[in-house]
């Protein structure tokens, strides 16, 4: 099924919260591979360590489901009944730290093992908090995503504070639904739709309630196994993170040539091709791991035909893909596309 709903071209969202998603609907008795090809199922469950997943894919999942099951609010639902698990080390740093508002500042230190979704920003007013979510494209951002967070912060809030008769406010950036009733049940407070921006607002007394959880001594040791991670998503250079993302930005329309990337970048092909050399890698290695990635996201999308992929991704000539494609994965793009929508 082809989305028509706000998809970012680029961005990752970590493999825990896609979980999390089919650990959700499993709770509602229904099987995530009726939904979702089985072969892509049994990977998400059964991934290693930090595994990331394309932003755009995670966002279809869910409008695959909300049509399955006919439930707008589903996204909603999905974050308000994510555990602790679903937030890998982060979600340990959580669990031991002293109070709401270490939670909120651990979260905004840490949020990029979460992904590549934007930022909470917390602003205390008075006698009141403003928590928005900043989300990071020029897109407007998917009802789904803003259901989604928002739902599973006002649940760890009450489940690190023990504290279940915490209410809030929320605003919400999209039309009013026919339904309130998940809304009302998960947020508590008063809700108001169609306006400028996505956030929740609740008493600043919340910040200062202590985490029932908490120990100093496992956060401290936690908190090195988070640096680490992040430093090991930072591995990947910030050069690279951004050539890759105006490399996605440009492949439909061919622009990927190194004098147009560097250009981009703001600096001389040979500089970019000196600083790729640096972390060993190419120019080509770097395309073609772009174009990889996005090939098999693409070919997961049955509402994608194989001449659109091969489009998509820049080629001139659906062989040239079909070719790249075996020299991938040893497979052809149909053999693949056969294989991840079994059910």
């Amino acid at each position: 099924m082809t989305s028509n709903r706000n998809i970012p071209v680029t961005g990752v969202i970590a493999g825990l919260y896609a979980r999390g998603l089919l650990d959700h609907l499993r709770e509602r008795g229904v099987d995530p591979a009726r939904l979702y090809p089985a072969a892509r199922v049994t990977e998400l469950d059964q991934a290693q360590g930090h595994v990331e997943i394309p932003l755009g894919e995670w966002i279809g999942m869910f409008e695959t489901a909300i049509d399955a099951l006919d439930d707008p609010a589903l996204p909603l639902k999905a974050g308000a009944s994510l555990r602790m698990r679903h937030l890998g080390v982060l979600g340990h740093v959580l669990m031991n730290s002293a109070t709401l508002q270490e939670v909120a500042a651990q979260l905004a230190r840490y949020i990029r093992l979460l992904g590549q979704i934007g930022e909470p920003t917390v602003s205390v007013t008075g006698t009141r908090v403003e928590l928005l979510w900043n989300w990071p494209f020029d897109t407007a951002p998917d009802p789904a995503v803003a259901q989604f967070m928002l739902g599973a912060r006002a649940n760890f809030m009450r489940w690190l504070a023990n504290r279940p008769d915490l209410r809030f406010d929320a605003h919400l950036h999209f039309p009013r639904p026919a339904d309130l009733g998940a809304y009302e049940r998960i947020f508590g407070g008063e809700l108001r739709f169609a306006q400028a921006h996505s956030k929740m607002l609740f008493s600043a007394d919340y910040l200062h309630l202590p985490v029932v959880s908490a120990d100093e001594d496992l956060r401290l040791q936690f908190e090195v196994e988070a640096e680490r991670a992040l430093q090991q998503l930072s591995g990947e250079s910030a050069l690279l993170r951004e050539l890759k993302r105006v490399l996605m930005r440009n492949l439909a329309n061919g622009r990927v040539s190194i004098d147009e990337s560097a250009a981009s970048l703001k600096m001389s092909p040979r500089t970019l091709q000196r600083r790729l050399g640096e972390i060993g890698l190419s120019f080509r290695a770097a395309l073609e791991q772009v174009r990889q990635a996005q090939a098999q996201a693409l070919l997961r999308d049955p509402g994608v035909s194989l001449t659109q992929v091969a489009f998509l991704l820049g080629y001139t000539e659906q062989s040239t893909f079909h070719n790249a494609f075996r020299r991938w994965l040893n497979c052809s793009p149909g053999a693949y596309r056969k294989r991840q929508l079994e059910p």
